[in-house]
């Protein structure tokens, strides 16, 4: 009986055996033994015999029996990488568990709360600095207007670098280098300076406006991170104004929930705490030790992002997208960022294209009528809550003749009002509840409107707030009002400030979320609506290019006009007074929650879904004409209509349903909304 050998995916050859059974050594040993004569004859009797059982392995040599294998057809055909690894890889942020994201996300907010801890230290200690520094042209208070400019100017160019090369080393980097940026500071600040020597001014400056810059590299990190886990949008088991459609890709990590009011208090309640710190080191402390307290939390916080798991790895980001030429054909490159990608078909080649992209898409964003609205509005609400603790705590140093540490009590009084609205940002909880939940997306649309509906809730907030800040002006005349009015109602500001930026925050997110209305998602309702060329193409979009972007704007608004406020807000207390301050800018809130409001009236119907959508057209020329086209409208959830009533945010060019509209071939060219 002839013997042949198995057939496999591999041919191993090792040697074969002759003479009397010994002991197995390796092919080194056998080697080392052996003369140069005897390796030759052994090697060629081995390829002989080889031959003698498959022709098919003539050819081989033993000269390296490890390396050398025969692959077939059917191994090649699956193809194979020298750089595959057999380690299972780690799954997304979204579909971690659900305690590793809490531990995440804590520590995200933990990260935003430190840049408002840094700010606050500063502005509590800054009557102290002014007099170690003599100071007598109030420089000294620049030092947080340059850090604010520093942190607009990197927020806004540079927030698509993350989506290279991942988060986690701009975090580390950011914190890395803005903690010894905190000693130059602690130096210049530790003992009394004569009015002449100005280069201590022009140093404290200079590293703020350097700590600025750096910090913005890791704010750009913060939000985007609870997008990576969450999802960015507020879908829930009873989303406003939509059904629960299961198959939302928006629905991919369970929605943002009370992690969105979290964040905004550390957003804007850290800055509160901050000052709180600053006006108590002072009091019995050399100022110096406001900056080495900063470097102590800065190190803490920098171990804690050390340990912490990566939400946005960088070699994620090298993966091979495929896209239609001009000759239709489909061509591979690999695809890194996303920003490019999302509005051109090329993906960048080099960190600035991404950047330059990144600009575009803001300034796109800018240029829509209703967002530019919502931006200001949003950056005008930080700027009011900044301004507010400047001149609440000079209120109560001058007027009341209180201690520095009870002074930053007062102001501790915001925080606690933000810490309180918290909870009312997630689903459920005094909002979004219903007792039966609607059947049409119609349903979504009742006339009658309750209390807890997200329209009446915007519109209470957005209206509160301005005459909150004209009943805290009424209540800052001085001693005559006993102390605590103005502090409950600094409390009352901060409470309705958590809400409207909480609010705001996730109506950019319902509005510009478009992340189920891209090409390659797999999700049912879009499948059939592209057409066979945008079909097979595939692409890598794991963020939310158009809602990080708008963010990203109404923060920078957010920073500049804090920087504003906080350089302007000591001249206007000086010549006009604080409460004719606090007055003039609850005024110009007045005017911008008026235009916000108007530009979230729903005022205009149009349609969103085509006439031949439901087979309302049977046996006409429309209705062949559609069947013909390998292309199908998109129908998003359960509508009973094909008319729906929109307002001027949701007409933007960008919005997602002009992008429904848009795919819905309902639109002419040039005819995009505003």
């Amino acid at each position: 009986m002839s013997y042949r050998p198995r057939r496999s995916s591999y041919y191993h050859i090792h040697e074969p055996p002759a003479g009397p059974r010994r002991r197995k050594t390796g092919f080194a040993d056998q080697s080392r033994r052996s003369s140069g004569t005897d390796r030759r004859l052994t090697q060629a009797a081995s390829t002989a015999y080889l031959n003698s059982l498959d022709p098919t392995l003539s050819g081989l040599s033993l000269k390296h029996p490890r390396r050398n294998h025969h692959s077939l057809k059917g191994r090649a055909s699956r193809g194979f990488s020298l750089g595959r690894s057999s380690r299972r890889r780690q799954p997304i942020a979204r579909n971690w568990n659900t305690g590793r994201k809490r531990i995440v996300a804590t520590i995200a907010c933990v990260n935003t709360g430190l840049m408002g801890f840094i700010i606050g230290v500063y502005a509590g200690e800054v009557p102290r600095i002014q007099y170690q520094l003599a100071d007598q042209s109030h420089q000294v208070i620049l030092g947080n207007v340059v850090l604010y400019l520093g942190l607009a100017i990197t927020t806004f160019i540079f927030w698509p670098l993350p989506l290279l090369h991942g988060r986690k080393p701009y975090i580390l980097l950011a914190l890395g280098l803005a903690l010894p940026l905190q000693f130059p500071q602690a130096v210049i600040v530790d003992s009394p300076r004569s009015p002449k020597d100005r280069q201590y001014i022009a140093g404290l400056l200079l590293s703020r406006a350097v700590t600025g810059l750096i910090l913005g590299f890791a704010n750009i990190n913060f939000l985007p991170t609870l997008f990576d886990l969450f999802g960015a949008s507020l879908q829930s088991s009873k989303p406003h104004q939509e059904i629960v459609y299961v198959h939302d890709i928006r629905r991919h990590g369970g929605g943002m929930g009370m992690w969105l009011g979290i964040w905004t208090w550390c957003f804007i309640g850290m800055l509160a705490i901050g000052f709180c710190t600053g006006a108590g080191i002072i009091a019995d402390l050399n100022p110096s030790w406001g900056f080495y307290i900063v470097v102590i939390v800065t190190a803490f916080v920098l171990f804690l992002n050390v340990v912490t798991p990566e939400t946005r790895r960088e070699h994620w980001r090298k993966s091979v997208a495929e896209f239609v030429d001009e000759d239709d054909e489909i061509k591979k490159r690999v695809a890194r960022g996303e920003v490019k990608l999302h509005i051109s078909m090329d993906g960048p080649k080099w960190w600035h294209e991404e950047v330059s992209a990144g600009v575009m898409l803001s300034f796109r964003m800018l240029f829509q009528r209703g967002f530019f609205l919502l931006a200001l509005y949003l950056g005008w609400i930080y700027a009011q809550v900044v301004l507010v603790i400047v001149l609440l705590g000079a209120l109560l140093s001058r007027e009341y003749r209180m201690q520095p540490q009870y002074v930053g009590l007062g102001v501790f009084s915001l925080a606690i009002g933000a810490l309180l609205a918290t909870p009312l940002s997630k689903a459920g909880i005094f909002s979004r509840a219903r007792k039966e939940g609607p059947r049409t997306d119609s349903m979504t649309f009742q006339e009658r409107i309750t209390w807890t509906s997200h329209l009446a809730r915007r519109l209470i907030f957005m209206i509160l707030l301005p005459f909150a800040g004209f009943v805290y002006t009424m209540v800052s005349w001085g001693r005559r009002i006993p102390f605590i009015v103005p502090c409950v109602f600094a409390g009352v500001i901060g409470f309705l400030s958590n809400l409207a930026i909480a609010e705001c925050y996730g109506l950019v997110m319902e509005t510009f979320d478009t992340s189920d209305l891209q090409p390659g998602v797999n999700s049912r309702h879009r499948l059939q609506s592209l057409a066979e060329d945008v079909r097979r193409r595939r692409t890598n979009y794991s963020s939310f290019p158009r809602v990080i972007s708008g963010i990203f704007v109404s923060q920078s608004f957010a920073f500049l006009l804090a920087a504003a406020a906080t350089g302007v807000g000591g001249a206007l207390t000086r010549r006009l007074g604080a409460q004719a301050a606090t007055g003039v800018t609850a005024g110009v809130l007045l005017f911008l929650t008026i235009g916000l409001t108007l530009a979230l009236w729903r005022f205009k119907e149009v349609q969103v879904i085509p006439n031949h959508a439901f087979g309302t057209r049977r046996n006409t020329v429309a209705q062949e004409k559609f069947e013909l086209e390998d292309w199908k409208p998109v129908v998003i959830g359960n509508p009973s209509g094909k008319m729906r009533r929109v307002n001027v945010l949701e007409l933007g060019r960008l919005s997602r349903w002009t992008e429904i509209r848009r795919l819905n071939r309902l639109l002419r060219d040039g005819d995009e909304g505003f």
